[in-house]
């Protein structure tokens, strides 16, 4: 049957006989049968087969295998063993199953959120630092932007975010989304504060700070940078480096930043057994005082009849902690000995550059406020500023000479102890004050251990008694109906 020929499928025709075609179709069909003798022809071939497939019977089984079949029936059967009667239980109550799977879910909920919750908030906070930390970087850099473009900074946050028109500027110069432009992003609040501008011809500055917005929850930290590029972690201490400030050359272009030599703050550990304690310590002092050295903490100790032992701190120059080691060992038989290096190059140099920012930033303060311009309300503001700022180089100057007199000065820590020598007199207390002080201290551990048990039922005694309540009663409900059970049997 050509589909091209006819405007009738075999499956529409098919269909027809079975009286699944809609009432117009099948009237259609219908008389193109009439009038076709090759769809007819196919009509008339689904109608036999359709009346084979109705007189279609399966065939019986052989006699050998229904035979076969049988006897293995009746082997199976025989092998099983019928169940004894059991007497007929009331059936559970509708509300003691959901009774019983409401207190189960409650109990397996309150278990996983007891461990998960604090792993999950741990992890929420870690993830809201490292994006403050990112956000600090993206607005310094978005600052530095700002004002290489339009000369200043911006006088707040939403200087920085998007514009409303589509067109940058300066009060909108789309460096930053709109969450961090309006303050707040990943559990953090920002902050913004312009310092005003330091001289007729310097620069002006800026702070921000971060602050978790629930702290505790949304983080832990305190996170802080200005215009210097660092920033500082409460606690936490400095996380990133300090943008270097080059100055041109003659020729206009940058100066390289400069050159730090490695800085080395050497520490050792010394451990000697002498034989006579008084002549070692006279010994060390002449090596200090040979080594250009001295002494930052001695200490000397002798408990009862143990031996006397001498523990002091060293300050030796670097150049001679090599040599003053050496004659050390010599005092008497080495017990313990350790050296290490902790290098501070890198903490050197961010202190020196962060220092000479805050000397350029004080500097430009005064210029201000020497040249008296602006208003008695601006002036007093640089006022507030440069003291701050005296403050902030006062700390790193200080902290700068500990760095380098760690770096100048190696220490020693020196422990010295004299060799046991057995004593004659005895001097352990009477049998009498033995007791006495047993029971003294039988005395305070029996009323230190009551005291914490009271202290451990008033402080864990509610929510121990809240989980009895919720495992308890299930518990008597089974054992209840249990025993109705073994009754009735």
């Amino acid at each position: 049957m050509n589909a091209a020929k006819h405007e009738f499928q075999p499956e529409e025709v098919m269909a027809f006989l079975d009286g699944e075609l809609s009432p117009e179709r099948a009237t259609a069909l219908s008389q193109h049968l009439k009038d076709c003798k090759e769809c007819s022809e196919v009509a008339a071939g689904f109608k036999n087969i359709g009346q084979k497939l109705s007189t279609w019977m399966i065939e019986p089984l052989p006699a050998q295998v229904e035979t076969r079949m049988t006897s293995e029936r009746i082997a199976i059967e025989a092998k099983i063993v019928p169940r004894p009667a059991v007497s007929p239980s009331r059936p559970r109550p509708l509300f003691l199953k959901w009774g019983f799977g409401a207190v189960g879910g409650i109990i397996f909920f309150f278990l996983v959120l007891t461990v998960l919750t604090p792993n999950l908030l741990r992890s929420r906070m870690a993830a809201n630092e490292s994006s403050a930390v990112g956000s600090l970087r993206t607005l310094t850099t978005a600052a530095a932007t700002y004002q290489s473009t339009y000369g200043h900074y911006p006088l707040s946050l939403r200087n920085f975010g998007p514009p409303e028109n589509g067109v940058p500027s300066a009060v909108a110069a789309d460096l930053v989304d709109a969450n961090l432009a309006g303050g707040q992003k990943s559990g953090y609040s920002f902050f913004y504060r312009r310092i005003p501008m330091l001289g007729s011809s310097g620069r002006e500055g800026y702070t921000i700070k971060a602050d978790p917005l629930n702290p505790g929850s949304t983080g832990v930290r305190q996170f802080t940078t200005d215009q210097t590029g660092i920033i500082r972690a409460e606690p936490g201490g400095i996380l990133s480096e300090s943008f270097q400030e080059l100055k041109p050359n003659e020729n206009g272009q940058s100066a390289q930043s400069p050159q730090f030599a490695p800085m080395v703050a050497r520490t050792a550990e010394l451990t000697l057994v002498v034989s006579n304690l008084k002549n070692a310590r006279e010994m060390m002092e002449q090596i200090l005082r040979k080594q250009q050295g001295y002494i930052g903490q001695l200490s000397l100790s002798r408990e009862g009849g143990s031996t006397a032992t001498l523990s002091a701190t060293l300050r030796v120059p670097a150049d001679h902690v090599d040599g003053c080691l050496a004659e050390l060992k010599k005092l008497g038989k080495i017990a313990d000995e350790s050296q290490a290096g902790q290098e501070v190059t890198r903490q050197h140099a961010d202190l020196v550059a962060r220092l000479q920012n805050a000397h350029n930033t004080e500097t430009r303060l005064n210029n201000v406020i020497g040249k008296h311009a602006g208003s008695v309300k601006e002036i007093l503001e640089v006022e507030k500023e440069s003291s701050r700022v005296r403050g902030e180089i006062e700390g790193m100057e200080a902290e700068q000479k500990s760095l380098e007199h760690r770096v100048d000065f190696a220490t020693i820590e020196l422990r010295i102890s004299e060799e046991y020598k057995a004593q004659f007199n005895n001097s352990s207390p009477s049998a009498s004050t033995r007791i006495h002080n047993s029971l003294v201290t039988g005395y305070k551990n029996a009323a230190e251990t009551l005291l914490g048990f009271v202290l451990f039922l008033a402080e864990s005694g509610p929510t121990l008694l809240i989980w009895l309540v919720i495992l308890l009663v299930p518990a008597w409900l089974l054992v209840r109906r249990f025993r109705r059970a073994a009754a009735a049997t």
